[in-house]
């Protein structure tokens, strides 16, 4: 499925997907509340093993948002499976993976431009750390105007597809918390879900350079013990600059994968 090709299409796309998904995704909540004992639920016991999760926890952290990074660029065989598990590793995002399609294409059609949800240029980190993570509506409403038109209605249109893109989070949170307890999401998937906001703003933030001549420089980072952990558990990801030349290989440190299950 080409999430970007019904979004130009169909104004109306955004809103029918992602009703779709808080549809679902309200009906694993309560089914997962209608069954919860409460009585062991609200129990908060972390102890000295839950420490041995925080590695496995990094791992996974940088592995599934590699997923859905390669889902987004076709880089799964068959192509079905792009959609498959581009879902489930949005689920674990708490994106749905049309909202991180549509922020990916932008990035790279107008890479280091204001039309950029990832541009870093003339942004410390931390700013820099929040617009990655929790911007890149604008970008995406300037095409949606691009290809169906100003209008108040498209306006409010737009905006309660936002509504419901933000509804979708504390939902996912929830349906997370329900699933793992109290102790292990505190223990393993908030250390987890954070490492992975870190590393991807990171990685947008330190292999873009906006010169003062104006022209941008990319850069792959292999250079210490950070870079090499993130590099091997995570598919190469630092290797920006051949993310961009080669965005159809799996793990661009690496280049053209023999394997049948990937690119």
């Amino acid at each position: 499925m080409n999430h970007w090709v019904n979004f130009r299409n169909d104004r109306f796309y955004l809103l029918k997907y992602l009703s779709a998904h808080l549809a679902l995704i309200s009906l694993v909540v309560f089914f997962q509340w209608k069954n919860l004992n409460l009585d062991d639920f609200l129990t908060f016991h972390p102890t000295w093993y839950h420490l041995l999760l925080l590695i496995p926890g990094l791992i996974i952290g940088v592995q599934i948002p590699v997923l859905i990074h390669n889902c987004v660029h076709k880089n799964l065989r068959p192509k079905m499976a792009n959609t498959i598990f581009g879902e489930l590793a949005g689920f674990y995002v708490l994106l749905s993976l049309a909202a991180f399609e549509l922020n990916h294409v932008m990035h790279h059609s107008h890479s280091d431009t204001d039309l950029d949800p990832h541009n870093p240029h003339k942004k410390n980190f931390f700013s820099f750390f929040l617009a990655n993570n929790f911007g890149g509506g604008h970008v995406v409403y300037e095409m949606f105007k691009k290809y169906h038109g100003e209008s108040l209605f498209n306006k409010y249109l737009f905006g309660f597809s936002m509504f419901l893109h933000f509804l979708n989070v504390p939902l996912r949170v929830a349906a997370w918390l329900f699933l793992l307890g109290p102790t292990l999401f505190v223990t393993f998937f908030v250390p987890s879900y954070l490492f992975h906001m870190f590393v991807f703003s990171h990685i947008n933030y330190v292999t873009h350079e906006t010169k003062d001549d104006g022209t941008v420089e990319l850069y792959n980072l292999d250079s210490n013990l950070y870079y090499k952990f993130v590099n091997f558990f995570g598919s190469g990801v630092y290797y920006h600059k051949n993310h961009h030349l080669f965005p159809s290989r799996y793990n661009p440190q690496k280049g053209p994968s023999a394997s049948r299950f990937f690119r």
